[in-house]
């Protein structure tokens, strides 16, 4: 490693046993439960225990660390502020520790001390930082088997240090963070930094967050360690490394927290016998043969709908049962890399043959090497091949990057373990499996006895074809994600979308069927639950999200229905222009700007606002099935449609699926499936009318709900307060909850007298801040929390690429950096554009970050990268999407929101674009920057030529060209 110098092996024994404890590391040993898998193993997670303390001098603490130590066992122990001298020397040795120690020269205080248990091989690592004056010590711990080592480093830095010893630091920090794994403790003294924002007040901490940022670390420690401040720190280059964090109690009389915590040796790995198909062995033209030659109009001639489907659905399980090959997932070995082919196989075979030949003496030495030069050239090449395919199929799909990533982190995401209602620990995929889908099944509302008079009217079809045609079919087929999971009944996307000549057809009949019957076939009504962890301790079943995996065929035959129901919404007009979610040509921008173009407006001309957040308690699945269809009536749907959806979401099933295994299946009585096509759809139309005789603004994604208005006056805040009463009166009367505890006040305006609500008998709570559909909204509305929580995630995943992509190249780190890191820096940006210098320049540094990433670019300039690379800046690009909003809502899809949104100048067209708006005024920076108003100067500045563009794309084209002879 270039400036570091290893300098002595300290000690010479290594491993860690295969006991559950031994030397201080933990194991955690089991066997998997249950579930549809074979011989379910866990090979367990090792653990080195750590301590880390700011001492303020060891003098008197000795003891007091020798008793923790004998308690618990620690592996490393990091101290800072030692204090010691040459005469401590007789008092500082532990039994069983080696020590390496850096004690402060020329004057008291300070020093840096590590204890490490004799049970590892570590050797210490001198950095070459010239006569700087750095407290800190750097250690490489060799790894175990086949681990890589891990660099462990302790540092003090004294309040007063000087900046050059700060930089110093800076590059010990920036060599060692290219380590495999780094795990740095100490006290930083920093205690301007608000870590849950990454922002500091002082330009030294700034400096200090922006060399964290560029090498990509992590710091784990959350609470105050000194009096209110975080002081003390954890960084590590890799987030998963470092767990089980603690932040208690102190050594003596230290004012100083203790700091523990646990680093990861070994990641656990499950093996399973659970078998899949192996779609690069299957005989698709066999396939295609054996499904084509099948008479199926006079197969299920009069058949019923579920006969039909029973008969469709064992004809192709048997024929991709003969020409599909099944293969083992995550064998006991671990899963092949993608990159790793046959002739790299053979490569290695022959690597090994050389190795041996050299030994027994038959090759030389120089023709061993060369053998091992080529195979090691050949799997760079490999590997590299590999990552250029991964990244320039990004954009289409996601996940295979994410499973890419996964493969590489030394832990999995997991569920659980759970704790039951006795507090018990629960850990087996069966048990969590079971306690899960209890949990999900008992928010679900009471199912009322009886059918729906609607269901049984004698009103004719509206708007209705009399067949579901195979072409219509075909093309839904074609859209088909391949990259998607089955549902229970096993049949895949792939499979059907290969198939999609040969199955259109019976698909069709049976769909047709369907329809005229109402009779729907049980495996589409059943689901798979995927539990997605959201937030909050995974040991609650709660902080789970119910995902459904149902049967792709039924999913098309929802989006058939889908269709039907939204062209008679659309049609009619029966969804309200306050609802955003899944509606055509809406999103969560279009209600972001529409929502608080409103009330900068207000509070830019001096009014106090208030805006309630409103939480539904598990709305999707509190739904009333009863309620749904009578609304379905009344908004006049056809019969036909009615009788299907209420036929749909009668006796559904579910079952929850943990690591392959399943619980067993349940009733739903309520509640429209998460991951439907169909269900979005269907409870915009149940919560439609929440909003009637509602007096302030309200406005709607799906089930995220604000209420919005005037709160100057007494008489304004018993407007809103007549609102929410409404609005819990209808949570009554259609049988949904609204989550009290998670329902938030956000006062805005200098003059806001802070009035309480009411929603029943409870007081709503206050909030700084409110995450609004993924925005971070505060009180001053400058949005700068938002370009800091996004400048921090964004580099989270640059982090991300960095660690796990091997090859540098523009053609691997530019698509996954458009595709990963800028749409995280572009989220609803037209709304939340950063207002200060600072913030532009916050959210600039990531891309910058991520252009030097890139090989052969890392000594040029930024402007010169960009240029290079054939980009934009990112302000440049805000200004590109402010252009765009702004044509959407003058002319393309958005015209109806941009008739209230902005008003058009009357004047003389040759003097113009053509399309001027009007300046509206502004006394205040929170309504000078938003979009409305910051935009105006620009749009009008534009050429006749790119306003008057005939299309969105043309438009695109024309302001590109125009954009880039900007400066």
């Amino acid at each position: 490693m270039p400036g570091v110098k290893v300098v002595q092996l300290k000690v010479e024994c290594a491993g860690l046993g295969d006991g559950l404890e031994m030397g201080g590391t933990t194991a955690y040993n089991g066997k998997e439960k249950g579930g549809s898998g074979h011989n379910r193993e866990a090979r367990s997670n090792q653990y080195l225990r750590c301590l880390y303390t700011n001492a303020r001098s060891m003098g008197n603490k000795q003891e007091e660390l020798e008793l923790l130590t004998n308690k618990y066992n620690y592996d490393i122990i990091g101290i800072t502020e030692t204090w010691w001298d040459g005469t401590h020397d007789w008092n500082i040795g532990m039994e069983g520790y080696g020590l390496l120690r850096k004690d402060r020269q020329g004057k008291k205080g300070g020093g840096v001390a590590l204890y490490i248990k004799n049970v590892h091989t570590w050797t210490e690592v001198e950095m070459n930082v010239g006569d700087s004056c750095v407290e800190s010590l750097w250690v490489k711990l060799k790894g175990v088997k086949n681990e890589g080592d891990i660099m462990l480093g302790v540092y003090y830095r004294p309040p007063s240090q000087v900046e050059e010893v700060d930089e110093a630091f800076f590059k010990q920090l920036t060599k060692l963070s290219k380590a495999q794994d780094l795990v740095v403790m100490g006290d930083f003294n920093y205690p301007d930094i608000c870590w849950e924002t990454n922002t500091a007040r002082h330009r030294l901490s700034n400096k200090f967050l922006d060399c964290i940022g560029d090498n990509f670390l992590f710091q784990k420690v959350e609470k105050a360690t000194r009096g209110e401040a975080v002081l003390d720190l954890v960084l590590t280059n890799r987030e998963e490394l470092v767990e089980n964090l603690k932040v208690e109690d102190s050594i003596g009389d230290s004012d100083h927290e203790i700091i523990e915590f646990m680093i990861l040796r070994k990641g656990r790995r499950e093996t399973s016998t659970i078998e899949v198909m192996d779609f690069r062995k299957a005989d698709f033209d066999k396939l295609r043969e054996l499904v084509g030659k099948v008479p199926w109009e006079a197969r299920l001639k009069g058949k019923t709908t579920e006969e039909s489907w029973k008969y469709f659905k064992g004809t192709l399980l048997r024929a991709q049962k003969q020409t599909i090959p099944l293969c083992r997932k995550d064998r006991k070995y671990g899963k092949r890399p993608a990159w790793l082919n046959k002739e790299i196989l053979h490569d290695l075979k022959i690597k090994k043959e050389s190795y041996k030949k050299w030994k027994l003496g038959q090759l030389t030495k120089d023709e061993y090497r060369q053998a091992t030069r080529e195979c090691r050239g050949k799997i760079r090449k490999a590997k590299a091949q590999n990552e250029i395919k991964l990244a320039t199929g990004i954009k289409g799909n996601k996940k295979t990057f994410y499973k890419y990533i996964k493969s590489k982190r030394k832990t999995k995401d997991r569920v659980g373990p759970l704790l039951s209602e006795e507090g018990e620990a629960v850990t087996g995929n069966l048990e969590m499996a079971e306690m899960l889908n209890d949990f999900f099944v008992s928010v679900f509302t009471e199912k009322s006895g009886g059918v729906p008079n609607v269901v049984n009217t004698s009103r004719e079809r509206v708007s209705l074809e009399d067949r579901i045609h195979k072409e219509q079919v075909k093309n839904h087929l074609g859209k088909l994600d391949v990259s998607k999971s089955p549902g229970p009944d096993e049949m895949h996307p792939r499979i059907l979308k290969e198939l999609i000549e040969e199955v259109s057809e019976p698909l069709a009949m049976i769909f047709e069927k369907s329809w005229q019957t109402g009779e729907i076939p049980e495996d589409w009504k059943r689901a798979n639950i995927v539990p997605i962890y959201k937030k909050g301790n995974k040991n609650n079943p709660g902080n789970y999200r119910p995902v459904s995996l149902t049967s792709v065929p039924g999913k098309i035959m929802e989006q058939v229905i889908k269709e039907i129901v939204c062209k008679h919404l659309e049609s009619n007009k029966v969804i309200g222009n306050s609802q955003h979610g899944f509606v055509k040509n809406k999103s969560c921008q279009t209600n972001l700007i529409a929502f608080f173009d409103k009330i900068t407006s207000l509070v830019d001309k001096g009014e106090a606002v208030d805006v309630i957040y409103l939480d539904f308690s598990k709305a999707f699945d509190t739904v009333s099935h009863d309620i749904l269809i009578d609304k379905l009536g009344k908004y006049n749907l056809d019969r036909a449609t009615i009788r299907w959806v209420h036929n749909w979401l009668d006796n559904r099933s579910q079952r929850v699926v943990v690591n392959g295994s399943k619980s067993c299946w349940k009733g739903i009585t309520s509640g429209v499936p998460q991951g439907s096509v169909l269900g979005p759809v269907l409870f915009n139309i149940f919560i439609n009318d929440v909003d009637i005789g509602i007096e302030s603004t309200l406005i709607k994604f799906a089930d995220d709900t604000k209420l919005g208005g005037v709160a100057t006056s007494l008489e304004d805040r018993d407007i809103i307060q007549n609102d929410l009463s409404k609005l819990e009166k209808w949570s009554e009367v259609n049988r949904m909850r609204f989550n009290k505890e998670k329902c938030k006040v956000l006062h805005l305006g200098r003059n806001n007298q802070f009035h309480t609500y009411k929603m029943g008998s409870d007081c709503l709570g206050r909030s700084m801040a409110e995450r609004d559909l993924g925005v971070i909204v505060d009180h001053k509305l400058n949005m700068s929390q938002q370009c800091d929580a996004v400048a921090k995630k964004a580099n989270m995943i640059l982090g991300c690429i960095n660690r796990c992509v091997v090859s540098k190249t523009r053609e691997v780190i530019l698509p996954l950096y458009s595709a990963l890191v800028r749409p995280q820096l572009e989220y609803c940006v037209q709304f939340w554009a950063p207002h200060f210098k600072k913030d532009v320049e916050k959210l600039e540094r990531v891309q910058r970050r991520a252009t030097r990433m890139i090989k052969g670019l890392e000594n040029m300039t930024y402007e010169a990268r960009l240029h290079e690379l054939g980009l934009f800046s990112l302000e440049k690009r805000r200004l590109r999407g402010d252009m765009i909003a702004v044509f959407k809502y003058l002319k393309g899809c958005h015209k109806e929101e941009g008739e209230n949104l902005f008003l058009l100048v009357s004047e003389d067209r040759t003097r113009s674009n053509g399309l001027k708006v009007q300046q509206g005024r502004f006394r205040l920076d929170i309504r000078k920057k938003f979009l409305t108003v910051r935009v105006v100067k620009y749009w009008n500045k534009l050429p006749r030529e790119v306003v008057e563009s005939p299309s969105l794309e043309i438009f695109k084209n024309r302001l590109d060209r125009h954009l880039s002879g900007m400066v």
